[in-house]
């Protein structure tokens, strides 16, 4: 058997109740501290404009694209 999911697992569980705690800093404020503001800023944006544009498009077209050689 083999401990490294359950241990991962662990440390997921401490990591989400530890994130409950109001003084403790948000997800966005430690990746300005990893990366600095400006770069941060632009990694959330890119990550969720794209998410949703996708999700427009698909909507939009009611099918998906085929293509045909």
């Amino acid at each position: 058997m083999n401990a490294a999911p359950h241990e991962r697992g662990l440390a997921l569980l401490l990591a989400h109740c530890a994130s409950l705690d109001p003084d403790s800093p948000t997800a966005r404020e430690r990746l300005d501290l990893a990366l600095g503001p400006d770069l941060a800023q632009k990694l959330v944006f890119a990550l969720s404009s794209g998410t949703r544009s996708r999700a427009r498009s698909r909507s939009g077209l009611g099918a998906r694209a085929l293509f045909a050689a």
